[in-house]
């Protein structure tokens, strides 16, 4: 049976448990069902701080060995610098009218009564609280994004009880009773589970940034690769390639195969790996040869409460991340949770981009692993 040996530690096929040198810093360890165990990850952001471990379900086993790599040569560097720029799930109820001057002063009634609006959101919930209402008229038609900061749980539920609300206070308005109706309560305007503008540019769930910066003398010995190197794909692969594709917001190497990972062993949606795939890679070189690597998520839909989060293998890997359950204040623990994700992505990204700057190298590990 193949195997390949990377800093210290020996992965086998089919679940033969991994031998680890205890002599260097943390890096893997299995668990079960293809979990594996990551750190430590050294995380700089407002909620994460310090040094976290963090569970990874996947079948693929080379991307756990790249995923440490690019743990362990942050780690070196000092860390990743972590940053959530908004916090905010959406749903969009569609709203039909009898004609467009209806729509249209409906839409115009929404924007100057969005205070009341907001009380009646808030009413259904305890931790959710109303961020925006975006209306959009299309003929008699009215699409509502309705945006909704949601405390520690990924907000599905939140925003979908609040948008029912929301919509059944304005069917019974006078000015419009009889006039207005829900038609349903998901027109896709939101956007859930799959690729959009509107997410790209607006955001869904948690946008967050992570950046880290990694010594030219790193590099060259971690990756056997040169900074300029890395920014040079970057910009031919990343942005270049993603254009000539037409990708909807995929300019970077494989967001996805990290969030997945971590989405499987902490109770998560999976299907928002769609929304999570989206983001864009950026790297530079600083005036002395150093590489700035770093990475942008605007759509990390993730929770700490809610959902499958109850299942109790998810519940020990959010414990084992210092995560689970509701923050104080509320929202805390799902913001830690995410500029986690983002520090994970980081490192993951940052060593396939490293790998495949080496032309054919990168499927060694495919090959050798994985037959």
């Amino acid at each position: 049976m193949s195997s390949l040996r990377r800093r210290g530690t020996r992965i086998k096929k089919k679940g033969e448990k991994m031998k680890i040198d205890k002599s260097r810093i943390r890096g893997i360890s299995k668990v079960e069902m293809n979990c594996y165990t990551l750190g430590p990850f050294l995380v700089h952001g407002n909620y994460a701080e310090g040094e976290f471990d963090v569970p990874l379900i996947t079948a693929e086993a080379p991307l756990v060995l790249a995923v440490n790599r690019g743990r362990s040569v942050v780690y070196l560097a000092g860390g990743v610098g972590v940053e959530i720029l908004k916090d905010e799930m959406t749903r969009a109820p569609l709203i039909t009218t009898f004609s467009h001057d209806t729509a249209l002063r409906l839409s115009g009634y929404i924007k100057r009564y969005f205070k009341e609006l907001k009380k009646v959101a808030e009413s259904t919930t305890r931790f959710g609280k109303l961020t925006s209402i975006d209306p959009k008229v299309c003929g008699s038609d009215l699409y509502l994004r309705i945006g909704m900061s949601c405390g520690d749980a990924a907000g599905h539920n939140i925003t979908e009880k609040a948008a029912i609300a929301i919509s059944k206070h304005l069917e019974d308005i006078p000015e419009f009773k009889g006039s207005v109706y829900l038609f349903s309560i998901s027109s896709n305007y939101d956007t859930d589970k799959k690729p959009s503008r509107v997410n790209l540019v607006e955001g869904r769930g948690k946008w967050v940034k992570a950046k880290a910066k990694i010594s030219r003398e790193i590099v060259e010995k971690k990756f056997r690769t040169l900074p300029e190197t890395i920014v040079e794909l970057n910009y031919k692969k990343n942005v270049i390639g993603s254009r000539l594709a037409g990708t909807l917001g995929g300019c970077n190497s494989h967001y996805a195969n990290m969030v997945a990972a971590v989405f499987l062993a902490t109770g998560q949606d999976v299907a928002n790996v769609v929304e999570g795939s989206m983001g864009f890679t950026t790297a530079e070189c600083t005036d002395s040869g150093d590489l700035l690597f770093g990475i942008e998520m605007p759509c990390l839909i993730c929770g700490t409460i809610g959902g499958g989060i109850d299942v109790p293998y998810a519940q020990a890997n959010l414990e084992r991340m210092r995560c689970a359950g509701g923050g104080n204040p509320s929202g805390s623990n799902a913001k830690k949770f995410a500029e986690v994700i983002a520090a994970v992505v980081c490192a993951g990204e940052l060593s396939t981009m490293a790998e495949l700057t080496k032309g054919g190298e990168f499927i060694k590990a495919h090959l050798e692993m994985e037959r």
